[in-house]
């Protein structure tokens, strides 16, 4: 997935969307609290992005393009790619881990932000393609890679989230974490 080009306006009022969307959620996100939040008129918003419904498309495209640029492409060693991938969702969590609760709560019951959330499935499935050629090859034991990609990273998601109500985030070695994933999944010669 190609990095859109966004300039500063339109990265000012994505990065208002994520706001707005943790303090009141999607559901009840309005585009004039936006652009209250990025210092522009309304008009800009749907100038740019053309409504409520482009404005969460894009940010979750903003957020798929990143997350797809530090996962990158497939290189052959295993343990290396495996890191990039839960470094990138690790950093992700941290970076959204207040918007996450909201996108899991509504994302049954809201058209558009189900609409917007093609672009993190498509990503999904992009880095999940990535484990099944480990699998075709024999470095990864045999699962639906869907399966594979939630062991790899649920249980990150998971602290990210509940690290909200921690007094004191977790701190996690994403090193172990794949020695810990590889220990259950890789062939015995690959490990």
């Amino acid at each position: 997935m190609a990095q859109p080009k966004w300039d500063a306006t339109q990265l000012a009022v994505l990065d208002a969307a994520v706001t707005c969307a943790e303090q009141v959620g999607f559901g009840a996100m309005t585009t004039r609290r936006v652009a209250e939040l990025a210092g522009v008129n309304e008009v800009t918003i749907f100038r740019r992005f053309g409504s409520k419904a482009g404005l969460v498309a894009a940010a979750f495209e903003r957020e798929a393009a990143t997350i797809a640029s530090s996962v990158g492409d497939y290189t052959g060693d295993l343990r290396a790619d495996l890191l990039r991938m839960v470094a990138s969702i690790w950093d992700a969590t941290g970076r959204r881990k207040n918007v996450l609760p909201t996108i899991l709560s509504e994302l049954a019951n809201n058209d558009e932000l189900r609409s917007a959330a093609t672009y993190s499935i498509g990503e999904v499935g992009r880095v999940a393609g990535i484990l099944a050629r480990y699998q075709n090859e024999g470095a990864l034991i045999e699962e639906p890679p869907l399966q594979a990609y939630a062991s790899l990273v649920g249980p990150l998601v998971y602290l990210g989230i509940v690290s909200r109500l921690l007094p004191e985030p977790p701190t996690v070695n994403l090193e172990a974490h794949v020695s810990h994933y590889l220990q259950g999944r890789a062939q015995k010669e690959t490990r």
